[in-house]
């Protein structure tokens, strides 16, 4: 029994002996750590997306702390301790798992890398050998107001090897992890931070054909000036965080918040982050990108939409149109068009036949032979048909989100009052607005407040807690629905405030910078009961260089005492600075028994 007492004593101090070096370098790294306070270092909280005492990381697995969510200290020295006790040569060793805040580690404490035997992490060598990333490119999609996680548009990074062939790239990602297609019930889990955000990658390619053929959306393209050493920075932190979820939140913490913290890691002392604190509009983050001097220059892609609408303008044959529009692409009926009417009902159908196929309304052998047959008898024809497209106005140049307006009111309901109103939006655009910068006929605006007073009184005129209308275009190729959501708080019957919710679907035609819209509104009221109305709107706007002018009619019947309101208004909005803008609308408002009541408006915009 001693002896083997015996042996486990010896034992014991062996190890005790062994180790106590490992332990002793541990403490000594400790101490080098905290005598250069790292733990509190800006990369080191950029490197934990720390934000106001807090990793905005929400996955456990990210921390080697228990605490480390919370303790920028205590998940440093898990770190250390992580990398130093980790002996494994896998790809899933701390080292390359975590690449990011390794890499910073070993440069900031040099005798951490002579007590490191570190891993090959030959997976994540050949990846960045494949990818070779030479330079970034912030990309822009703009919004897409009938996809409710679009709406605002979206933005991603593009890393790049050769600028010249950007479609062998890849794209940089962050996105709600769903396949939710219901968008009241994506609405409401984005807003709530109901879905996981990650980051991914994927051929760049792919990117551009989600967004330019199947939704038809404008892309904006901005290099950015990063030296090969920030852009392996934001590349190896990149490899590092795609493991790892946060809460994703459709106004706050987004798509477009999220490549910040990737911007602000590859620069060291940049701060874009604490810009946004309540909501991160896509349109804004590129903004605060281009003042903190990342952006020089800037490149436009249109949408395939666009390229099919300048392409139509060169058919003036029934024959085209016909051949266009059917699916049995019979060549014989172009063959005496003019060679370049041929090439654009050509070039149109293969257009048409992608969107059809992407649409899943034709199958995949049809359209492998239609489009083979289509391409041959294209490639016959000569060079591409080189298709002018006006560019439109940069939305980095457009109007900030936020506005606050002042102004006087001139009203006439048999007596005549003068008086004053003040009101404020959180964001983001609506019909008032000037459209350059933002797409034409999309408007949503949340908490937008109208204040009037008289002199003798100061009362809320209107509350629209959100209101989204979306007056989309349709054409020979394309026919979404026009459509609104409008809740909030207006006055009604007597001047009372009467809480509402309205929708409505209709149709817009015209072009960008004319079109005509009416719409179909049911809505519910509340006041002391709840009551129906319901609504018919008829609307033009035209935008002829700094002015907006708009026309707008509705009809409105109620169910309480078979009451209705007719309502005209005419207003122009003319924009003498991005960010300034003179507002001057009448309003002529009858309601049944009542007097008509007469309302001229002066208003100051201006955006914040």
């Amino acid at each position: 029994m001693k002896q083997i007492w015996s042996v486990r004593i010896f034992l014991l101090c062996l190890a005790t002996f062994l180790t106590f070096p490992a332990h002793a370098q541990i403490d000594s790294l400790h101490s080098l750590a905290d005598q250069a306070q790292l733990s509190s270092h800006p990369d080191w909280l950029n490197l934990l997306h720390f934000k106001n005492g807090v990793s905005e990381i929400d996955d456990p697995k990210f921390f080697f702390a228990p605490n480390g969510k919370q303790d920028p200290h205590a998940e440093l020295h898990a770190s250390l301790d992580a990398l130093i006790t980790d002996t494994s040569n896998t790809k899933d060793s701390v080292y390359c798992k975590h690449i990011s805040r390794s890499t910073w580690l070993i440069e900031q404490l040099p005798q951490l890398a002579q007590r490191l035997t570190l891993p090959e992490c030959q997976e994540l060598q050949e990846e960045w050998q494949n990818l070779n990333p030479r330079s970034v490119t912030l990309v822009l999609a703009s919004a897409h107001i009938n996809s409710p996680a679009s709406a605002f548009g979206h933005t991603f990074l593009r890393i790049d090897t050769d600028q010249q062939t950007p479609l062998t790239s890849y794209a940089v990602n962050y996105a709600a992890q769903t396949l939710e297609t219901n968008g009241f019930i994506y609405a409401y889990q984005g807003i709530f931070g109901g879905y996981e955000g990650r980051y991914s990658m994927l051929p760049y390619s792919k990117k551009v054909q989600e967004y330019s053929d199947l939704e038809q959306r404008d892309i904006w393209e901005h290099t950015l000036n990063l030296s090969q050493e920030e852009v392996d920075r934001l590349t190896r932190h990149i490899f590092e965080i795609r493991h790892f979820y946060a809460d994703y939140f459709f106004v706050s913490e987004n798509c477009s918040y999220n490549l910040l913290w990737l911007l602000q890691i590859a620069r060291p002392g940049t701060d874009l982050i604490s810009q946004f604190d309540l909501d991160a509009i896509p349109i804004d983050t590129v903004r605060a990108i281009e003042q903190a001097g990342f952006i020089f220059r800037e490149t436009y892609r249109p949408s395939n939409r666009k390229r099919m609408t300048q392409l139509a303008t060169h058919l003036t044959q029934t024959e085209s149109w016909a051949f266009v529009k059917n699916t049995d692409y019979d060549l014989a009926s172009i063959e005496s068009l003019p060679v370049l009417e041929k090439i654009s009902a050509l070039e149109l159908a293969v257009y048409q036949l992608k969107r059809q196929r992407s649409q899943d309304k034709i199958d995949q052998s049809s359209y492998s032979s239609s489009l083979l047959k289509l391409l041959k008898a294209r490639s016959q024809l000569g060079n591409p048909l080189h298709v002018e497209i006006e560019q439109p106005a940069s939305p980095r140049t457009g109007h900030l989100s936020s506005r606050i307006n002042i102004g006087v009111n001139h009203q006439d309901n048999g007596e005549i009052n003068t008086g004053m109103n003040i009101g404020f939006r959180l964001a983001y655009h609506d019909i008032y607005d000037h459209e350059s910068g933002y797409l034409p006929g999309a408007y949503i605006s949340f908490f937008d407040t109208q204040v009037v007073s008289d002199g003798n009184t100061t009362q809320l005129d209107s509350l629209h807690v959100v209101d989204i209308r979306s007056y989309a275009l349709q054409d020979n190729f394309f026919k979404p629905i026009s459509w609104q959501v409008d809740l909030g708080a207006k006055r009604l019957f007597d001047d009372a405030l009467h809480g509402y919710l309205k929708s409505g679907a209709g149709i817009t035609l015209g072009h960008e910078k004319f079109y005509v819209f009416t719409m179909l509104s049911p809505a519910l009221y509340v006041e002391q009961d709840w009551f129906w109305g319901a609504s018919v709107q008829l609307g033009l706007i035209g935008t002829t260089g700094n002015m907006k002018l708009g026309l707008q009619l509705s009809k409105e019947w109620f169910e309480l005492s078979s009451r209705s309101q007719e309502l005209g208004e005419v207003f122009a909005t003319y924009q003498f600075d991005q960010n300034w803008a003179l507002n001057i609308k009448h309003e002529v408002n009858q309601l049944s028994d009542d007097a008509t009541r007469r309302t001229t408006s002066f208003n100051i915009f201006y955006y914040f």
